[in-house]
C-alpha cells in the first residue's frame, strides 16, 4: 500500500513538472506575438497623429503703422491641413485700454468660424479684424494676439501696431513713377508710367483724378491690363498695378513749368503724385514778302531790291537769325542785315534783299533761294526773279523795225512800178 501511495506521489509530481514546463512553452511562444501587437499599436497611433487635424491661423501683414485714431483692417486667413472639419471661436487678448477690435466675416460681426476639411489659404472664408485705436494713443510699438480655439485647435496670432502721430500724406498704399519731371515743346503728347500700390490687407478701389491741370488741357489713365481710359481701378491688398497717365497741353500752351497733382482716393486712404510739365514752347518761322508774292523782275548786271518779311510763328522769341541765299552762277544776292537779333513771339522783322544777276544773263525766270535760320529753326523761301530788258531799248528796237518796214515798202513801191 505504500509503495502504491509513493508511486502516486511521483506521478504528480510528474504532472506537476510537465504542467509547468508547457506554461514555460506557452509563455515563450506568445512573448513574439505580444510585441508585434505592441508595435501593430504604436504604428497605428502614429497613423492616426499623422492625419489629425492641423490648423494655421495667419494674415499677410502682421505689422501695420497706425495713426492715433485711425482704423486698420487685418485680412485673416485660416487652412487646415488635415481630414476633419471643424469650428473654433474667436478672441482677441492683450488690448490696450479704450482700443476696439471687432472680427468681420464679409460684412457681419462674428465669433467663430467653420474650418474645412483640407481648406487652403485660397479656401479660407471672409475674414478679417478690425482695430480702432483712440485719439490720445501714445506713440509706441503695441503687440495684440488673435486666437482661434475650439477642441484640438489653439492657434495664436500676433499683430504688432506702430502708432505714429506724425500726419502722413500718403496712407498706406503708394503711388509713384519714375520720371515725374518731363518736357517738350508745345504739340507734345506727355505719358507718365505709375505704380499704384496696395499695401492695407483687403482690396480697394481708387478713384483716379488730376488737380491743377490749366484749362483745354487733357489729362487720362490706362491701367496696363485695360484697353481704355478709366477714372477708377481696383487693387487687391498687397498687390500693384501700372497706370499710364497720358497729359495733352492745350495748343495754345505758352512755355513755361505746370505742376499737376495725380490723385488715386479709396475709402481708406488718399494718395497724391505730384508730376511737373515743361513746356519749352514752339518754334516757328516763315519767310515771304509784304504782299505774299514771292517773285520779282530785274534786269542783267544790275541790283534789285526784294523787301522780305520774317514771321515768327511760334510760341516763343527767336534770336540770332542769320540770312542767307543760294542763286545762279554769277549772280550777287546781300541783305542789309545778315543777322537779325531777335524776332518776338508772333512778331515779324522786315529785311532787304539785293538781287544782281549776271550781266550776261538771258531773259527768262530764275529761283533764288532765301534761307532764315538759327539753332531751334529753319524757313526756306524759293524767289522768282524773272531777268527783262529795259523799255528804252526795247522802244528803240520796235523804232527800228518800223524804219526797216517802212523803207522796205518804200522800195517796193519804187521799184514795183518799173
Amino acid at each position: 500500500m505504500a509503495k502504491e501511495s509513493k508511486m502516486m506521489t511521483h506521478k504528480y509530481v510528474r504532472s506537476a513538472f510537465g504542467l509547468l514546463a508547457a506554461g514555460v512553452l506557452t509563455a515563450s511562444l506568445m512573448n513574439p506575438v505580444c510585441a508585434f501587437a505592441d508595435e501593430e499599436e504604436t504604428e497605428s497611433t502614429k497613423i492616426t497623429a499623422a492625419q489629425s487635424s492641423e490648423v494655421t491661423f495667419s494674415t499677410d501683414y502682421p505689422g501695420v503703422t497706425m495713426k492715433p485714431g485711425d482704423t486698420s483692417t487685418f485680412t485673416l486667413y485660416i487652412t487646415n491641413t488635415g481630414s476633419q472639419e471643424t469650428s473654433v471661436s474667436l478672441s482677441a487678448e492683450d488690448l490696450p485700454d479704450g482700443w476696439e477690435g471687432t472680427f468681420k466675416g464679409s460684412s457681419n460681426e462674428v465669433s467663430m468660424v467653420h474650418v474645412g476639411a483640407m481648406q487652403t489659404k485660397d479656401d479660407s472664408p471672409s475674414l478679417s479684424y478690425s482695430l480702432t485705436i483712440p485719439e490720445d494713443t501714445k506713440e509706441d510699438t503695441y503687440t495684440i494676439t488673435l486666437n482661434a480655439q475650439g477642441g484640438d485647435v489653439d492657434e495664436d496670432l500676433a499683430l504688432t501696431v506702430k502708432v505714429d502721430a506724425e500726419e502722413k500724406v500718403v496712407g498706406s498704399g503708394d503711388f509713384s513713377t519714375d520720371y515725374a519731371e518731363q518736357e517738350g515743346t508745345s504739340g507734345t503728347k506727355f505719358s507718365y508710367t505709375t505704380t499704384l500700390s496696395n499695401n492695407s490687407g483687403e482690396n480697394q478701389t481708387y478713384s483716379l483724378t488730376a488737380a491743377g491741370a490749366p484749362e483745354g488741357w487733357n489729362v487720362t489713365f490706362t491701367p496696363s491690363d485695360a484697353g481704355s481710359a478709366t477714372s477708377s481701378v481696383p487693387v487687391d491688398a498687397g498687390a500693384s498695378t501700372t497706370i499710364t497717365v497720358a497729359v495733352t497741353p492745350a495748343q495754345n500752351v505758352t512755355a513755361g513749368e505746370y505742376p499737376i497733382t495725380l490723385t488715386a482716393a479709396s475709402a481708406e486712404e488718399k494718395l497724391e503724385l505730384p508730376v511737373t510739365v515743361k513746356i519749352t514752347g514752339s518754334y516757328g518761322l516763315e519767310c515771304t514778302t509784304p504782299t505774299g508774292n514771292l517773285s520779282a523782275k530785274a534786269f542783267a548786271g544790275e541790283t534789285r531790291d526784294v523787301s522780305l518779311i520774317l514771321q515768327n510763328t511760334g510760341n516763343i522769341d527767336l534770336t540770332g537769325i542769320s540770312l542767307s541765299a543760294q542763286a545762279s552762277t554769277d549772280w550777287e544776292v546781300t541783305f542789309d542785315q545778315d543777322t537779325i537779333d531777335s524776332i518776338a513771339a508772333g512778331e515779324s522783322a522786315e529785311v532787304t534783299a539785293h538781287i544782281t544777276p549776271a550781266k550776261d544773263a538771258i531773259l527768262g525766270d530764275y529761283v533764288t533761294a532765301i534761307t532764315a535760320s538759327n539753332e531751334a529753326v529753319s524757313s526756306e523761301c524759293d524767289l522768282r526773279v524773272s531777268v527783262q530788258n529795259h523799255t528804252s531799248w526795247g522802244i528803240v528796237a520796235v523804232a527800228i523795225i518800223a524804219a526797216l518796214v517802212l523803207g522796205l515798202a518804200v522800195i517796193i513801191r519804187r521799184f514795183g512800178r518799173r
